[in-house]
């Protein structure tokens, strides 16, 4: 039986090369993560912080940083290379917790959620939890930066093959080959959920299979106007939003990086009037901040918010 993804020791041993520096997709954001520090300020509070990916440069440039996951091998695996940044160990504290539940007792004047950590989150009610909790910790104007996949829709329906393409890297240590390819992926278009299960291998310089492993997520799309609610509900204002690190425009089936502040009052997303013609299922369109969105089903606004919305 597949193992879930982070409880596996080849996905985590093997993440760096194979997920996070294999994923185009996400190219610069160590650099944008530490202007977006620059810009806002430190201590920094990194949700998912995994592998010590971004945490340990943003320790490596002078900033405090507490860093949370509930993966106890990721976690140990961001501790291990602190062999490596001897001068910035006294400023990354990690932190095993839950996402959706935590209390640090203290205030950041910057959050970030990079690399779609928020899409692990399955449920609505988990989505809100974590950004409540989130801006539980932020401070007066704080920011949270928060990156998510623009799901793309063909993608999402019922036996539409996987958008992940298979990827090899050579493991500089070792001189080993490892490999990662999607072996089944199950598409739930009412949930807004995948489940994906791939096959990671190690194989060593004469060709040998080495280890291999099966490994399981479920992850939860989101649209843009859908985020937009979130952010509202939980008590955030919008400030900018791009498609790419290098501060590109929305754009759809790419990035969706968000850059929201902590909220003094009610910014008051406001449904467009219904007129006499419109339709049962009354669409709504979204204005926040000045911001257009596209419409959203009352049944997706029910399962976010509840029906005290409609």
């Amino acid at each position: 039986m597949p193992k879930d993804f982070y409880d596996s020791d080849l996905v985590v041993a093997t993440y760096d090369l194979l997920t996070g520096q294999a994923n185009q997709q996400i190219s610069g954001d160590v650099a944008f993560y530490l202007e977006c520090a620059k810009r806002f300020g430190g201590p920094i509070l990194e949700l998912g912080v995994g592998t010590g990916r971004i945490a340990w440069a943003l320790a490596d440039a002078g900033f405090d940083v507490v860093g949370i996951d509930r993966s106890k091998t990721m976690l140990n695996t961001a501790r291990h290379k602190g062999d490596k940044h001897a001068d910035a160990v006294g400023r990354l504290d990690l932190i095993e917790a839950d996402i959706t539940a935590f209390d640090l007792g203290r205030s950041f004047p910057t959050a970030i959620m990079p690399f779609s950590t928020f899409s692990h989150l399955a449920l609505a009610e988990q989505q809100r939890a974590c950004l409540t909790c989130i801006r539980g910790h932020l401070a007066e104007s704080g920011r949270l930066v928060l990156d998510v996949f623009d799901p793309i829709l063909d993608a999402c329906v019922p036996d539409a093959p996987t958008p992940n393409p298979d990827r090899e890297a050579n493991d500089p240590e070792s001189g080993d080959t490892l490999r990662r390819r999607s072996i089944a992926r199950t598409n739930d278009p009412l949930s807004q959920t995948f489940v994906e299960t791939f096959r990671l291998e190690r194989i060593d310089r004469s060709g040998k299979l080495v280890d291999s492993d099966d490994a399981t997520h479920q992850i939860r799309w989101a649209t843009r106007q859908e985020m937009a609610y979130l952010f509202e509900l939980c008590g955030f204002a919008f400030e900018t939003q791009y498609s790419e690190f290098d501060g590109a425009p929305p754009a759809y089936g790419k990035r969706q990086i968000w850059i929201v502040r902590a909220a003094e009052h009610n910014c008051g997303i406001q449904p467009a009037p219904l007129g006499p013609h419109t339709p049962p299922f009354a669409l709504r369109r979204l204005h926040w901040n000045g911001i257009e969105f596209d419409p959203m089903p009352d049944h997706v606004i029910a399962e976010l918010f509840g029906d005290e919305l409609l």
